[in-house]
């Protein structure tokens, strides 16, 4: 889990959150109001945590050996599994 700042104008901070909720490789958990900048009206922050959704294909990660095993090196750069 990341516990992240955002920080910018209120639609670029609402633009990115929305782009986090809809991205399905994250979770975005606890996302708190508006606070304000000192010295300026413009910028305003923003706090969150994100985490990874678990995914099939987490459980099915190859580690470097398999997957050595699986392909092999062709001397033109080319790599064939």
């Amino acid at each position: 889990m990341l516990k992240i700042r955002l920080q910018g104008t209120k639609n670029d901070i609402r633009w990115f959150v929305r782009l986090l909720q809809r991205d399905k490789r994250f979770e975005l958990n606890n996302v708190s109001t508006f606070f304000d900048n000192v010295g300026t009206d413009k910028y305003k922050r923003v706090y969150a945590e994100v985490s990874r959704k678990k995914t099939d294909s987490d459980k099915k990660s190859i580690n470097a050996k398999q997957l050595n095993e699986q392909c092999h090196y062709v001397g033109s750069g080319m790599v064939i599994r």
